[in-house]
């Protein structure tokens, strides 16, 4: 019998948090997604309802089928390296840890490897090194994954057919006489950005021996804006570094610089530093931000605005002025005397308060441009900066080397195009897929010649590449790129430090790295170990033995001995304002009738170079909860002039006119989302999706007609790309570089997502607590109770008797939400470490989605809503809350489990015993915080793709189970984790607090003591999953018997709550409440983090 929740009353007025405009609008949709566990048709095999003709067509295809011998089909075999013999530090089953990094546009990210038997199961943190503290983000984790992707390209290729490494080899040695003989003139490499100090050494090496030759970086997310704008400003070696951990006051133009696809883990780790308040007395940061869409560093906000994208220049310019009144700074002053302004009218008092904050804090405020930002843009902020005193402050200036022949890909496109490259090198990346449109026109026709177009000039392409893609397939020569899991190398932090890369496994496939390669190039061997690296380490100049300071870097990971400092950097306003007038441009503001379309990078996808994953994929993004999908963001107030909703496919259409005249028309058809926060007359799509991959994640479809919606395809998402041009690679606008017209048009069909933002809505009051901190000083107890609490019917006592919580060590969690930042690491970390499966598009759809740890994203406002006469809240703020399993200890489901599947450990765990349990979901019926997963299919035995066994039932594999083939690729089971049982159909399963780790941690705890009484673990010497991976250590988990332990700590503080704490069943996990700190002197202060569980406020 499910247990009857009893809830305080939600005030009629003050602020409300909501989860969807469903809730807002309490649709029957979102009731029943809040009041069933398994909304309908979720714990049925099918949601299309059953004729008796259909059930006799299933049965005659099953009989036809069960006499069918599948003796012609076989699985393919694949050579994996063989653990056979334990070397003589191992122990069977024992987990060993090594130092490596990966790889990064934006800089290496230090990193511990845990291997088990040989393999890489997991990635966690390097401690050691403060670019990660410990920490890791969501393509860390996720990255794991990538390495045993059974997609990956396994063969050499030569014009379409499998060739022989022998035959690759003899074609390499030929093509390196070829080019010494022409100095390398003709020779181009395209490459993704890295920092390798190796790659660059060897590069240095090809110029040297092929001085003709060409290098080339292009990287979809980045752009050259910011490096032009910084290398003019500060020099022409100049990285710039904010420290966040130093501002008082932050101001973010369209930067999303808590997003590690644009920033790093540093950034982050400081930013939130300051955000952890611990008693009443604390300080914060203050976080204004400007974009055009909720970001994860727009949900951080105190004050946010929501302004159109194309609008950037005219707001940058109104601010600098704002701010040349009150400091008189001459280098600022000549900048904005060179530009002109704009009639666009802007909030004066919201730009006065943030201008005067800023002011106020000379030295400790930062201001901040996202990197596609316009070069005038970015030279606005750097001049911003100076006038504040910023620079060398909270805005630091390293020097790292670059080397200034590097090109662009517009450079590079016009070589190709005028026949001056004769054989091009294409190391990772896709730019076939990737490449903005119209690079160049073509020297008869004019017409704007795209990157496919333009490698089909080119007489010889070798591409080294993860997956045999559109790249490759217009290459003679495809070569496996190995993983940096696979291979020996070497990176440089975002701030320059010395990181070591050392495989775990060889090659599964047999690739090539990049320097591998490149040493190949210029005629050495293929090596066979570190050498390559072990060079560039000599060059470093370590002290002592070569061999020990070698063990010590790959030991730690990192040279202690190369370290980079802060350079003085003067702000060269001279060339600043030159450069800034002759980049300067205006666009007019967009309308209902011409908005903007904004391309950026996807939370999950990145650029598209995760298209694989099948983690990623299946990710809900922070922001939308959209899952396996990309969409067309909108206003809601832009999606009813439209008659626009959620899933409804628009056509946007772009009619650009190239430099010689020729007008390229773009179109895309994709689906709409409407997105509460989102600037109206804007359109934003993200990148990254619907990139052409082998079919192992190849997604059913349902909607419009491939061939008439240009963008639409088989893969997940649309290709955003399709609107992507050189001249306007970020924001299209009418007047801006040659656009002459932008429209957006309903289609008239609908587009079936999957959207988990309304799954597992609880009921009851108090979710979410929030508070100004000024607030917090005068009553630092508001987040205790919740009004009305005390008036509820005491619950029942129970007739069932939980065992006796005797352990000496008792387990517990604490989140804080002031830095959680919704990132999605934890997700993915759980995922890693407890063999969560992969479901797919259709079974998310059905709210089966099996994360154990899900994050809750909330709106908040107190602005009125009627839907009806289109009232909506324009300025919603946004909280995320990390959602695992509580390990109530008085647990509802416990008391109903027939089986006593699910139970009490000593030390307060909440666990599950796979073996015991027979599927009645009782457990998950009575939990009233939803974190319980049933597995509706054998997720782990079948993995995600596009099948169809009956194509007149539409009916899909996994309903076929006993008849259809079983079992996962051989590389995916690789990635288990051995300690953690793979569960099968009809098990229930939830978060075990990584019991894993726990007990690995007593064993550990019982042999250190011998014959000593005392077995505990040591303090906080381990955590689970999902906290060591957490960037912004938000979840604490330890012993909360222990007073000093830092969960108990945590525990201790005012902030603290348990949610649904009035039910009686006594969380383990508890919460500290945000807080937001507002400028009192801005228009939103007093809507602005009101406490969210104080009685109804006046309106």
């Amino acid at each position: 019998m499910k247990r009857v929740f009893h809830h305080p009353p939600e005030p009629s007025t003050g602020t409300k948090y909501w989860r969807s405009l469903g809730e807002l609008n309490d649709t029957p949709e979102f009731r029943q997604w809040l009041e069933r566990e398994f909304p309908a048709g979720a714990a049925e095999l099918n949601g299309d309802e059953w004729s008796r003709r259909d059930f006799l067509k299933l049965m005659s295809a099953s009989m036809a089928l069960a006499g069918v011998g599948l003796t012609s089909c076989r699985r393919p075999e694949l050579h994996l390296v063989p653990f056979t013999k334990n070397v003589e530090w191992t122990i069977p089953g024992k987990f060993l840890y090594y130092a490596t990094a990966m790889p990064r546009r934006t800089g290496g990210i230090p990193l511990i490897a845990t291997t088990v038997d040989g393999r890489p199961i997991k990635l966690e943190g390097n401690p050691l090194h403060p670019a990660s503290g410990g920490a890791t983000d969501t393509f860390v984790q996720a990255s794991i994954l990538d390495l045993y992707d059974p997609t990956r390209s396994k063969r050499f290729v030569h014009k379409g057919k499998t060739s022989a490494v022998e035959d690759f080899e003899k074609f390499l040695a030929e093509l390196h006489n070829t080019m010494l003989s022409g100095n390398g003139d003709g020779v181009a490499f395209l490459v993704e950005e890295t920092n390798s100090p190796t790659r660059e050494r060897l590069r240095g090496e090809l110029e040297k021996k092929f001085p003709g030759m060409r290098w080339c970086i292009y990287e979809p997310r980045l752009g050259q804006e910011a490096n032009i704008a910084m290398q003019t400003a500060f020099g022409a070696n100049a990285r710039l570094l904010p420290k966040l951990d130093r501002a008082d006051v932050i101001l973010a133009l369209e930067s999303d610089f808590l997003d590690c696809g644009q920033g790093d883990l540093e950034t982050v780790r400081g930013f939130t530093s300051r955000r952890r308040v611990s008693a009443s007395k604390d300080s914060m940061n203050r976080l204004y931000v400007v974009e055009h869409r909720f970001t994860l560093t727009g949900a951080m906000a105190d004050h946010r605005l929501r302004y159109p994208a194309s609008q950037m220049p005219a707001f940058a310019h109104a601010l600098a002025t704002k701010i040349l009144a009150g400091t008189n700074d001459p280098s600022l002053g000549a900048l904005v005397g060179n530009l002109q302004g704009t009639p666009t009218t802007f909030d004066q008092q919201w730009i006065d308060g943030v201008a005067a904050d800023l002011m106020a804090k000379p030295g400790a405020s930062l201001v901040l441009a996202g990197p596609t930002q316009p070069v005038a843009v970015q030279m606005l902020v750097y001049a911003i900066n100076a006038a504040l005193k910023n620079v060398g402050q909270t805005l630091v200036v390293r020097q790292v080397p670059r080397n200034p022949k590097t090109i662009d890909i517009a450079q590079l496109g016009t070589d190709i195009n005028e026949g001056r490259i004769k054989q091009l090198f294409i190391f990772g990346g896709d730019p076939v897929y990737n490449a903005p449109r119209g690079l160049v026109e073509d020297l008869q026709t004019k017409e704007p010649l795209d990157w496919a177009e333009l490698q089909k000039k080119v007489p010889n392409i070798l591409r080294l590449g993860y997956h045999e893609d559109a790249t490759s397939a217009l290459s003679q020569w495809h070569i496996p790129l190995a993983h940096y899991l696979e291979s020996w190398g070497d990176a440089l932090t975002a701030s320059g430090d010395y990181l070591s890369i050392q495989p775990m496994i060889l090659p599964l496939f047999g690739g090539l790295s990049e320097i591998e390669l490149m040493n190949m190039l210029l005629g050495g061997p293929k090596p066979q170990g570190p050498e390559l690296v072990q060079e560039t380490f000599r060059l470093t100049n370590p002290a002592g033995d070569f061999q020990t300071v070698w063990s010590r870097f790959l030991h730690d990971g990192f040279a202690a001995h190369v370290q980079s400092a802060d350079q003085p950097a003067a702000f060269n306003a001279g060339a600043t304002a030159a450069l800034s007038r002759d980049s300067w441009s205006l666009s007019v503001p967009p309308t209902p009738e011409s908005p903007e379309i904004v391309l950026t990078g996807s939370y999950g996808m990145d650029d598209g170079r995760y298209a694989s994953n099948g983690w990623l994929q299946e990710l809900p993004d922070p922001v939308t909860k959209l899952s396996w999908d990309n969409a067309a963001l909108i206003s809601p107030a832009h999606a009813e002039g439209l008659g626009v909703e959620t899933g409804d496919l628009l056509q946007i259409a772009i009619n650009e006119k190239s430099p010689g005249g020729t007008v390229m028309k773009r179109e895309l058809v994709i689906a709409a989302l409407v997105s509460p926060g989102h600037a109206d007359n804007s359109v934003t799509v993200t990148l990254g999706w619907a990139r052409k991959m082998p079919q192992f994640l190849e997604l059913p479809y349902a909607g419009a007609n491939l061939k008439e919606n240009p963008g639409l395809t088989e893969q997940a998402g649309f290709n955003g790309y399709f609107l992507r041009t050189a001249a306007n690679p970020h924001v299209a606008v009418v007047g801006a570089k040659g656009i002459e017209s932008v429209q957006v048009t309903k289609v008239g069909r609908t587009y079936p997502f999957s959207i988990t933002q309304e799954h597992f809505s609880i009921e009851g009051r108090g979710l979410v607590r929030e508070g100004t901190l000024e607030g917090y000083r005068e009553n630092n107890d508001f987040a205790k109770k919740v009004p009305g609490e005390e008036e509820l019917p005491h619950p029942p006592p129970s007739l069932y008797t939980h065992p006796p919580l005797d352990a000496p060590q008792q387990w517990g969690m604490s989140i804080d939400l002031n830095v959680c930042t919704g990132c999605n690491a934890c997700v993915i970390a759980c995922q890693a470490e407890n063999n969560i499966p992969v479901v797919g598009k259709l079974q998310v759809a059905h709210g089966r989605i099996m994360h154990w740890l899900r994050i809750d994203r909330y709106y908040a406002s107190r602005e009125p809503f009627n839907q009806d006469r289109g009232v909506w809240p324009e300025h919603p703020e946004m909280v995320f809350q990390p959602m695992p399993c509580q390990h109530c200890e008085n647990a509802p489901c416990e008391t109903v489990c027939p089986v006593n599947a699910t139970v009490h450990s000593e030390d307060g765990l909440n666990v599950m015993a796979y073996n015991r349990c027979v599927g009645t979901r009782f457990c998950s019926n009575n939990c009233p915080y939803k974190v319980r997963r049933f597995n509706y299919f054998d997720y782990n035995q079948r993995p995600v793709g596009k099948r169809k066994l009956v194509g007149a039932l539409n009916i899909y594999e996994e309903y076929f189970a006993p008849l259809t083939t079983k079992g996962a690729p051989d590389t995916m089971k690789m990635q288990k984790n051995p300690n953690v049982t793979v569960r099968m159909r009809g098990v229930m399963e939830k978060c075990t607090y990584c019991v894993q780790r726990i007990e690995e941690a007593k064993i550990a705890a019982l042999a250190r003591a011998g014959a000593s009484p005392d077995k505990r673990i040591a303090r906080d010497s381990f955590t689970t999953a999902c906290a060591q991976a957490c960037p912004t250590e938000a979840i604490v988990f330890g012993d909360i018997k222990d007073p000093e332990s830092r969960v108990s700590k945590m525990k201790q503080q005012d902030r603290n709550y348990r949610i649904l704490d009035y039910l009686n069943v006594i969380p383990r996990t508890s919460y500290l409440a945000h807080l937001r700190n507002p400028n009192p002197n801005m228009p939103d202060a007093t809507d602005i983090g009101i406490a969210s569980v104080v009685e109804a406020l006046p309106e």
